[in-house]
This record gives C-alpha cells, sequence and structure tokens, in this order.
C-alpha cells in the first residue's frame, strides 16, 4: 500500500508540475528550475510577467500531500498592476495571494496551510466609496528570508516581516514593520518575542 501511495503521489505531481508550468508559460510568467506542484493551482494574471517563480518553489494543493486540513488550491492573483514574486526554496500549502501592488515572498520561507496574503482591501472602507466600485487601498506585502508562516494565518495590505521571522498559525497580522528574528502571534496580532541579532 505504500508504494500505491508513492506512485500516486509521484503521478500527481509530474501532472500538475506540467500542467502548472504550461500555464505559467500561456501566461507569461516567469517560474524557475525544478517547480513542484502537487495539486491544482489557480493563477490569475492579467499581463505578461505579472508574477514570477523562483528555483526550487513548492506548491501544495492536494489534501493528500500535506494533512494539516487544506481548504481550496494554491490561489496566485494578480489584479490591475499587481505582481507576486516568490523566491527560490519556497513552499506554499494551499495559499492565497492577492496583488494589486506587489506581494514579494523571500527565499527559504515556509508557508503553511491556507495562509492568506492580500496587499489591498479588496473592497473600499467607506460606503460611499463601495459604491462606486472604488476597490479599496492597496500596500506591497514584503516577506523577508527564511521566514515561517503559520497555519490559517492571513496577513493584510503594509506588512513586512523580516527574515527568520514566524508568524503563529491563525495570526491576523495587520503590523506594518516585524523586525527580523521576531515571533508574531494573535488576532489581531502583536510581537511577543525579538531575537537579538
Amino acid at each position: 500500500m505504500v508504494l500505491w501511495d508513492r506512485a500516486v503521489a509521484h503521478c500527481s505531481t509530474a501532472f500538475w508540475t506540467v500542467k502548472t508550468r504550461l500555464l505559467f508559460a500561456a501566461l507569461g510568467c516567469t517560474c524557475g528550475r525544478a517547480l513542484c506542484v502537487d495539486g491544482s493551482v489557480v493563477v490569475r494574471a492579467p499581463r505578461r510577467g505579472a508574477i514570477r517563480i523562483g528555483n526550487h518553489v513548492r506548491l501544495v494543493s492536494r489534501f493528500q500531500a500535506n494533512l494539516v486540513g487544506l481548504t481550496q488550491p494554491v490561489v496566485l492573483q494578480c489584479l490591475g498592476q499587481g505582481r507576486i514574486e516568490i523566491g527560490d526554496d519556497t513552499g506554499c500549502s494551499a495559499g492565497v495571494f492577492s496583488s494589486r501592488s506587489l506581494i514579494r515572498v523571500g527565499r527559504h520561507v515556509n508557508i503553511g496551510g491556507n495562509v492568506r496574503i492580500y496587499d489591498h482591501d479588496f473592497h473600499a472602507i467607506d460606503w460611499q466609496d463601495r459604491r462606486t466600485g472604488d476597490p479599496g487601498r492597496t500596500e506591497p506585502v514584503m516577506i523577508g528570508d527564511d521566514v515561517f508562516i503559520g497555519a490559517n494565518a492571513i496577513l493584510l495590505k503594509g506588512v513586512h516581516v523580516g527574515d527568520r521571522s514566524v508568524i503563529g498559525a491563525g495570526s491576523v497580522v495587520t503590523l506594518k514593520d516585524i523586525p527580523p528574528d521576531s515571533v508574531v502571534a494573535g488576532n489581531p496580532a502583536r510581537i511577543v518575542k525579538t531575537s537579538p541579532a
């Protein structure tokens, strides 16, 4: 049974990796070496080059591939002039990235199951602006190298996460500047620990 499960996983990864590479190519998105995709990836890129994926990136959506409780496929959505950049050796399980300006993820970042990263409000806060279809404010989200983001965390517009920081599971992060080597947790998230450099 173990050999059968491994064979199924290998076939699934091969299929989804090829399909996702073809999708990126059709949309004019850059994809580095050794991409590994296990499960469906939804990609929305209104213009060529809106999404850049580094080398050795792993995107996981298949429920059996990560039993943390994945609830949807990986989603990479650029709206208007939005851009998404994911650095080398980064992994993501069922994450949702939605950008109107820029979401930049560094290298060696571990993004836990069902994490959501939004650099915009989706809708304006003011009711009068919502009536006119105003999409609301947008500010880039920047995530440094070697960051770990726990399952079900939400990072909202303008968040900058310093290198080697940890975002606790289920956190809702609105902090604009998280120093390197910090541990952040809660809703709303706050810094609970910062290690000296």
